[in-house]
């Protein structure tokens, strides 16, 4: 005589599982957040969370998501990749410096602050901070 059928308890199981996530849809259905990207970092800064772009030296993050790419003078692409790689902006230091050495922009890179987008790519920073 069984005592418990594996049968019954994968479809107890299952049935729980089903019934789990519908009321978890439901809960969710109508849900919109209260903060904006934006709220959300001032406030983080308020109570002195620390970001990755802060971390980073240079780079500051506006309240629209995109960022503040501070460049010193004399500072090298290789320097500028890295940064830029280690705050999240660019997928890959190296093609940063690659795509600087192949168009020969390595010594127009100018000194300065720079808004960057989150939509933007690669490129499209190396044109920004070169002026070309």
């Amino acid at each position: 005589m069984k005592l418990i059928d594996g049968k019954s308890v994968l479809l107890g199981m299952g049935i729980g599982i089903i019934i789990a996530s519908i009321l978890g849809y439901i809960f969710f259905l109508g849900y919109q957040p209260q903060l904006s990207d934006g709220e959300i970092i001032s406030r983080a800064r308020q109570l002195g969370m620390v970001d990755r772009f802060d971390a980073a030296g240079g780079i500051i993050r506006n309240q629209d998501g995109s960022v503040t790419l501070t460049i010193s003078e004399g500072e090298s692409a290789s320097q500028i990749a890295e940064r830029l790689y280690n705050a999240g902006i660019i997928g890959s230091s190296i093609e940063f410096e690659i795509m600087v050495r192949k168009g020969n922009l390595q010594d127009a890179i100018r000194p300065g602050q720079y808004r960057i987008d989150y939509k933007e790519d690669t490129s499209a920073i190396i044109q920004k901070i070169t002026g070309q």
